[in-house]
């Protein structure tokens, strides 16, 4: 055996050793000992499915209101029917207004009660007025609080 053949099996054993120890060093860093009162709690649900607060699942009937001068759209009137109702139900209705691009122009939500059962209509005051020249799309969100 030559001195170039030595020198390259002592360079391979140099750096199979040094892989090793890379190895076992990775291992003992994350070994630690704690107990469970160290580790902050989790839980999670199985999957479940989630059902539509709309009675068909869909929006009915969405008009503006416009106000000011220059003409803005000042809230979201959203024609809808609960699925559930009676006294101490209540949905959260959201809009998101969007321009021409899909960019965000407008939001706001609205607290719903249902006293009683049929179609309601959620007026949603926008955050701040939009002029309506932007407004090319609405999304609707509705959830049961």
């Amino acid at each position: 055996m030559n001195g170039e053949d030595r020198r390259r099996k002592v360079a391979f054993l140099v750096l199979a050793l040094a892989a090793v120890m890379a190895v076992a060093s990775a291992a003992f860093a994350v070994s630690m000992g704690l107990t469970s009162s160290e580790v902050g709690q989790l839980g999670g649900t199985p999957i479940v499915d989630v059902n539509c607060p709309a009675t068909p699942c869909q929006v009915s009937k969405v008009t503006w209101t416009i106000s000011g001068t220059p003409l803005k759209v000042t809230a979201v009137n959203v024609q809808w029917t609960p699925t559930s109702s009676g006294t101490g139900v209540s949905y959260n209705v959201y809009v998101n207004l969007y321009n021409s691009g899909n960019s965000p122009v407008g939001s706001g939500s609205a607290t719903q009660s249902v006293p009683t059962s049929g179609s309601v209509t959620t007026t949603v005051t926008l955050g701040s007025p939009v002029d309506p020249a932007v407004i090319y799309k609405v999304e609707i969100v509705i959830a049961q609080n």
